[in-house]
């Protein structure tokens, strides 16, 4: 194919323009406190938009999967762009908490489940020689959204209001996607760049046969992945949905010093989308994963004694950069197990762990927390689950086809 190795930057480009789009969603906490003061709502309630969101983004990736198998790339985002245009525009017009919910949980995450897995599983097709860096790339550019917009829009609700900021939010969504998401375009079935030959053996390999999502679901390492998933974004969701009050009462931080932790989040969890994928090439994606276990069991124990600013901003932002590293490394495992041809169906499949995992991981840090006045047994349980996690990575093995 002339120009092939041109093209599929082109394609990397346009998906990590897509996901930045998207990642605009995760700019979410910084409209929370201004809803609740124009309209009196309870905290509780108005995070419950995000909470909702969380749980659509993977259900909603299913049926983004088969679209994109059937319509390609650019119009699979192109929907996505639509739902999530008119979940920001409706989230501006919200005087309710019902209005919110649907615009900015429902449609917000339906748009953002279409758009984020389509840039992964495209990419990835274009370049078997570097998947992992290239699944890090797509999905480090959602992260990326979210570092940029977060001071963006902070501003702009200050002198215009959460309402017409969400406006204003929609009309770069639209733009940027208008851009980002026609320079996607679907690899040939088979395509191997020019000069590459695929490794027969070791982690490079990849699985010897493609599965489809129902071949998939038979075999036991997909219900093996999918637990191991579970338990890493039941960590990562859980840090990043408690960082405040997690550095409030284990260092006893005041609000402002809290604050500036939780503004790192975002570019430690970017860093490690980015730096993941690369790691998984040089190192196999199954060895990745098995450490970012171990580092993030060894973080949660810690976290209890991090008593001062310092170390417990090292602490938070170390699971921070654990879990985007496991953002990153898990496209690439899953092609390595599964095949890339059916590798968007499948992905989505094992991402509804993070839209399970996005309500245990918090809702067992807010009642032990409840129950016991400290986060001790909370960060003790999931880091356990994250040992069990490292040691199903290192028994699981790449399924064997037998037709």
């Amino acid at each position: 194919m002339a120009n092939s190795n041109a093209l599929r930057w082109r394609v990397v480009v346009g998906g990590i323009i897509s996901n930045f789009c998207a990642g605009m969603l995760y700019s979410w906490s910084i409209y929370v406190k201004p809803l609740i003061d124009a309209h009196g709502w309870s905290q509780s309630s108005v995070s419950l938009a995000m909470s909702i969101a969380t749980l659509i983004i993977p259900i909603s990736m299913i049926p983004a999967a088969k679209i994109l198998a059937k319509q390609g790339p650019a119009k699979t985002a192109l929907i996505g762009t639509i739902f999530y245009v008119l979940g920001l525009v409706l989230s501006g017009f919200a005087n309710s908490l019902p209005l919110l919910y649907l615009g900015f949980g429902v449609l917000g995450g339906i748009g953002v489940g279409f758009i984020y897995g389509t840039p992964v599983a495209t990419c990835i097709k274009w370049f078997p020689d570097k998947k992992g860096l290239i699944s890090g790339l797509a999905v480090g550019g959602f992260g990326l959204g979210s570092i940029v917009f977060a001071p963006i829009c902070t501003s702009m609700i200050g002198t215009l209001g959460p309402g017409k900021t969400f406006w204003v939010q929609a009309v770069i969504a639209l733009v940027g996607m208008l851009i980002g998401a026609p320079m996607m375009k679907a690899a040939p079935d088979g395509f191997k760049p020019e000069g590459w030959t695929p490794a027969t053996t070791g982690a490079a390999s990849g699985a010897g046969h493609d599965y489809t999502a129902s071949e998939m679901l038979k075999t036991k390492q997909y219900w093996f992945l999918l637990i191991m998933y579970l338990f890493a974004n039941m960590s990562g969701l859980m840090v990043i949905g408690q960082a405040s009050p997690i550095a409030q009462q284990v260092a006893n931080l005041t609000a402002a010093e809290a604050g500036a932790i939780v503004s790192l989040l975002s570019i430690f969890n970017t860093a490690g989308r980015f730096m993941s994928g690369a790691l998984c090439d040089k190192l196999g994606a199954k060895r990745v994963v098995t450490i970012i276990y171990v580092i993030n069991a060894v973080l949660l124990v810690a976290l209890q004694f991090l008593t001062n600013f310092i170390t417990i901003a090292i602490g938070i932002g170390g699971l921070a950069v654990c879990f985007g590293a496991m953002m990153g490394a898990y496209p690439s495992l899953v092609v390595d197990y599964f095949g890339a041809k059916y590798s968007g169906p499948n992905y989505a499949r094992i991402f509804l762990a993070y839209g399970i995992g996005g309500i245990i991981g918090p809702q067992i840090a807010v009642r032990i927390v409840a129950a016991t006045g400290t986060y001790t047994l909370a960060f003790i349980i999931i880091g356990a689950s994250c040992i069990v996690g490292a040691i199903m990575s290192i028994i699981s093995k790449k399924p064997v086809y037998n037709g």
